[in-house]
């Protein structure tokens, strides 16, 4: 995904605050392929049907949830398992990377913040697709099941909250709630707004 320029410099902002911190900041090696995305969307779409939804109910539900479930449904236990072992194959080459670093720094989102029906408006692909390009950060760890923690330092020129993330090591939660009260103490956010709030 494009990453937006106020979230490029929430990063370099939280990378040069950490490091002013007396954090050691480094390049992380590439863990993760985008070729795993289309495995990581047919898991997806398997999840959707994990949850018993009556024939009669299926109709109330939203059109991307009810989309997710036609391909989830659609999806043979071959494919099933096969994406699952892929995943599962990048997992086990990431995490001997990944446990090098006591956490690692994301933009959390890869755009601001979106208006009201920006996605819920779209036709379910495209919703689905704008999505995974909003989000292509937080995926990772959904699968991983690693910590991560969004922290709100940055403020783009139109008051809008752009944050960064942080993933630690698995069962690293004490970890990141440490790095992120220094943080905040660093730099506080609570009962910081958007203007908007107040018009």
């Amino acid at each position: 995904a494009e990453v937006h320029p106020d979230c490029l410099a929430a990063y370099e902002d939280a990378s040069a605050l950490l490091e002013e911190l007396g954090h050691e900041v480094v390049e992380l090696p590439t863990v993760m392929q985008s070729d795993v995305v289309p495995v990581f969307e047919k898991l997806w779409g398997v999840m959707a049907t994990l949850t018993p939804v009556s024939e009669e109910q299926e109709p109330l539900l939203q059109p991307l949830t009810r989309w997710l479930r036609e391909r989830g449904h659609a999806t043979s236990g071959p494919e099933l398992f096969g994406a699952h072992a892929i995943l599962q194959a990048s997992l086990r080459s990431g995490f001997p990377v990944m446990n090098q670093f006591d956490a690692i720094l994301h933009p959390t989102l890869a755009q601001p913040p979106r208006p009201i029906g920006w996605f819920h408006d779209q036709e379910p692909a495209e919703n689905f697709r704008r999505q995974e390009h909003f989000t292509p950060f937080t995926a990772t760890y959904n699968v991983s099941g690693q910590p991560a923690v969004n922290v709100p330092l940055y403020w783009n020129d139109e008051g809008l909250p752009i944050g960064v993330m942080l993933a630690g090591r698995l069962g690293g939660e004490s970890t990141l709630i440490s790095l992120s009260a220094q943080l905040e103490e660093a730099r506080p956010w609570a009962g910081r707004t958007p203007p908007i709030w107040d018009e």
